[in-house]
């Protein structure tokens, strides 16, 4: 029997059962079946992380757009005419037939998972969240990191964040927007750097994860921390830009962009 890897996306693809188990009898194999039989689910297709509380879930141009999913064959090929159902088990949820989903929630988490035959997905989760309505600095706008040679890990800013709020009412209290979409940049003498450029400095997480996309927290805060690499800065004493862009519906939220300024200098 010929067979095939089975340590792809994690999560991504869900086997049927009786192939999964003897797949893990040899090896995370799973046997390869029939050409256009059903043998595996991708549930890929989430538009957007979050959706707007009694809004519909819509792309990052704030176009309705379905939940989707593909299905695979023994073979590992796309079965092009598969039919989805997408179900839920919370409540304030609805799912039309064409994967278009609504919610009355207030907050909390969607679990949304693709069923197609007798197989199902593994689950996928949409954030409830109020309408992001204008975006801070939770910090000063203007850092300096004294960095050390040779280089090595000390040469780190300390936390740059940003608050995505909503306001329900002109004069009621500000409140938190969870699991909105950030994007960071890094600007050297005018030029973004690309996510991939690791010559002069990156952007991490607080836990150390490279990397310039992120999603609010349960506070409605996004952090980066500026790591720059002292050996390569092509003069002592420098400067960087790190932008942090908040959109909805494809516009800036109001104060997006924010902009902090961070001066690079040696130490003493």
């Amino acid at each position: 029997m010929s067979r095939r890897p089975c340590g792809g996306r994690r999560g991504a693809i869900r086997w049927g059962v009786p192939t999964l188990a003897l797949g893990l009898l040899l090896g995370c194999e799973a046997p390869v079946g029939s050409a256009g039989t059903l043998n595996a689910i991708e549930f890929s297709g989430i538009p957007f992380p979050a959706i707007i509380v009694g809004d519909t879930l819509r792309d990052s141009l704030g176009v309705a757009a379905p939940l989707q999913a593909t299905a695979y064959d023994g073979r590992g090929a796309v079965i092009p005419d598969a039919e989805f159902r997408f179900l839920s088990p919370d409540t304030g949820v609805t799912i039309s037939p064409t994967g278009y989903v609504t919610t009355t929630r207030q907050s909390g988490v969607i679990r949304v998972f693709a069923s197609s035959g007798t197989l199902q997905s593994a689950r996928r989760s949409i954030i409830v969240t109020p309408r992001p309505d204008t975006v801070s600095a939770t910090g000063a706008p203007r850092l300096t990191l004294d960095y050390v040679l040779p280089d090595g890990s000390a040469n780190l800013t300390g936390d740059i964040g940003i608050a995505v709020r909503h306001r329900s009412a002109p004069t009621a209290p500000l409140g938190n927007v969870v699991g909105w979409p950030v994007r960071w940049r890094l600007v050297y003498r005018g030029d973004t750097l690309a996510p991939t450029d690791t010559t002069l400095a990156v952007l991490q997480s607080s836990a150390g994860r490279r990397g310039v996309f992120d999603t609010t927290s349960t506070s409605g805060t996004s952090v980066r921390r500026l790591r720059v690499f002292s050996n390569r800065l092509p003069v002592p004493t420098d400067s960087v830009e790190v932008v942090a862009e908040v959109r909805r519906h494809g516009r800036p939220v109001a104060g997006s962009p924010v902009r902090f300024w961070v001066r690079i200098a040696p130490k003493g």
